[in-house]
């Protein structure tokens, strides 16, 4: 019992990313359910305050599409960063062994044992009851929150799991789960998620796109983290040079 304990903790210790913290969590024992074959990973959906702003992206699609309305730009940005934020997902779920594809929930076939991610991106406030002016994703954006929630779905139907709110932010706070940053290879793999989701060819902008992949990371991981806990994938190896209990 002592060793599963281990096991358990060293889970969710590994769950977020650098300056990531995840909180909100609820989940119901999903014992008894075997691993799931696919894993879709919708798009996200934004409260309206979300804003996402990225000049240069925006000043790259209009060369390309020639010009487009302002309410259009704000469009096709929050579409490119909610394809960020599930590749990014996908590639951290690939990373760990898992069989991860955007898509909805629609599209999986009722007969397979299939995990359905969703997520609506919303802002969270200072702690005094106030909201920051800038909310979103952009230069001195911040303060977006991600609420996800994941479904098993199969012949004997839908059932919900797990509900969190991952968080990435520039500043950690008090409490917030900090572990490794994305690694190259995570990032790499990103790109290529990216390119066979179809996603647009124009890259974010360098600050943009760090806070959505920050953002589907913390997401990421801390699904991963929960699949350990089913069982349905091997513990995690330990860190090099934390004493074993």
């Amino acid at each position: 019992m002592r060793l599963m304990s281990c096991l358990c903790l060293t889970a969710l210790v590994l769950a977020g990313c650098a300056n990531t913290n995840l909180s909100g969590t609820q989940s119901v024992n999903a014992n008894g359910l075997p691993a799931p074959k696919t894993v879709v990973v919708s798009a996200f959906t934004f409260s309206p305050e979300v804003v996402a702003l990225d000049r240069g992206f925006t000043a790259r699609l209009s060369r390309k599409l020639g010009e487009i309305s302002e309410e259009e730009r704000k469009q096709k940005t929050a579409a490119r960063v909610s394809d960020e934020i599930v590749a990014t997902i996908i590639a951290t779920l690939r990373e760990a062994g898992m069989n991860a594809r955007a898509g909805a929930g629609e599209t999986a076939a009722v007969s397979d044992e299939t995990l359905i991610v969703t997520g609506h991106l919303r802002t969270i406030d200072e702690g005094n009851g106030t909201r920051r002016r800038l909310i979103g994703f952009g230069a001195g954006r911040s303060g977006v929150v991600a609420d996800m929630s994941l479904a098993y779905l199969s012949g004997a139907g839908e059932k919900q799991l797990l509900s969190f709110t991952a968080e990435a932010q520039s500043r950690r706070r008090p409490g917030a789960v900090v572990t490794a940053p994305i690694g190259a290879a995570t990032s790499a793999a990103v790109t290529a998620a990216t390119a066979v989701g179809g996603v647009a060819a124009e890259k974010l902008s360098a600050d943009v796109e760090a806070q959505a992949r920050s953002l589907g990371h913390a997401a990421g991981e801390k699904i991963v983290g929960y699949a350990r806990e089913q069982g349905w994938l091997s513990p995690a190896p330990p860190v090099a040079g934390r004493p074993q209990t």
